[in-house]
């Protein structure tokens, strides 16, 4: 257990930036948000910082409170339908 929290503890120091300007966020905090792959993050600059912060869509608020938009619509399947 102690190799773990060394591990832990080695990798919550400053990360790197890759020549592809890529950059690996931690995993336990990912988990402790409840982010995973293919989930959408938002990246800004305030006050000389970079922020990043979960993606919330505009829109998600709106759904069910614009008369006939009920629920979201999967356009793929409908797709099929309108031939």
């Amino acid at each position: 257990m102690e190799h773990r929290e060394r591990t832990r503890a080695r990798r919550a120091g400053p990360a790197r930036i890759s020549t592809k300007n890529q950059v690996t966020l931690p995993a336990a905090v990912l988990r402790k948000l409840g982010l995973g792959p293919g989930d959408q993050i938002d990246i800004t600059e305030e006050g000389g910082d970079i922020v990043i912060r979960r993606h919330r869509s505009r829109f998600t608020g709106v759904v069910g409170t614009v008369p006939g938009f009920a629920e979201a619509v999967d356009v793929e399947a409908s797709r099929e339908s309108w031939d």
